[in-house]
């Protein structure tokens, strides 16, 4: 997507949310990051954020600095919804204090320096199954939805303690298990509500914001 186009949708993705009962009553102010503070971010972690990153950055700030939101999702071959928290930070520092939190754990599993550099946090996989993260050394632009070996959206099981096995690859960075193809697809999924027409149909029931709340209680 072009640059304006990217905004629309990321605007439109925002505010679709909202039409959807999530967050009512409560408003959506602009965000206060710069490019030129991505820039800055950038620079200081030797990273590149993928450009729609950097457009949801500079969009909208979200009520919370994290959300948990719920959706209609494919997963491991299971059709349902599933929880997500998302992080919308409202400084680039928000951002690079999770990239702290989440480097705690280098020490621990005497991993390598640098093997986190093309990681960025955005949230926690199933509100609870782990962190959630941009794999920066999957470009969005080459994602294959049917092989999850291109999936730039990762993450990591909490309950895993051997990431030297796990996860460190031959490049001497950290990849984790696929969750999501690209942040655009995450969009499309949690914010658009995409698949909930199609789960309505094979399902016989319509995923409301009342309904995802329920499935807290099961």
């Amino acid at each position: 997507m072009l640059s304006q186009e990217e905004k629309i949708y990321v605007e439109q993705a925002c505010l679709k949310l909202k039409e959807r009962g999530w967050f009512p009553g409560e408003k959506f102010d602009l965000s206060t990051i710069t490019e030129q503070e991505i820039a800055g971010f950038e620079q200081q972690h030797q990273v590149t954020l993928p450009s729609l990153y950097r457009t949801f950055l500079t969009s909208f700030a979200l009520p919370q600095k994290s959300i948990h939101i719920c959706a209609t999702i494919y997963d491991m071959g299971d059709f349902g919804p599933l929880w997500l928290r998302f992080d919308c930070p409202r400084t680039m520092k928000d951002i690079s204090e999770q990239m702290e939190i989440l480097q705690e754990i280098r020490d621990f599993c005497e991993l390598p320096e640098g093997c986190f550099r093309n990681l960025i946090p955005i949230g926690d996989w199933g509100a609870g199954w782990g962190p959630l993260c941009i794999d920066l050394s999957k470009p969005e632009e080459m994602v294959d939805g049917d092989d999850e070996d291109t999936w730039s959206l990762v993450w990591f099981d909490h309950e895993d303690f051997d990431w030297d096995e796990q996860y460190l690859g031959e490049d001497g960075l950290l990849h984790g298990q696929a969750a999501l193809p690209s942040l655009k697809v995450l969009l499309d999924w949690y914010f658009y509500g995409e698949l909930e027409n199609k789960y309505e149909q094979e399902e016989g029931v319509k995923p409301t914001y009342e309904w995802y709340q329920d499935t807290l209680k099961l």
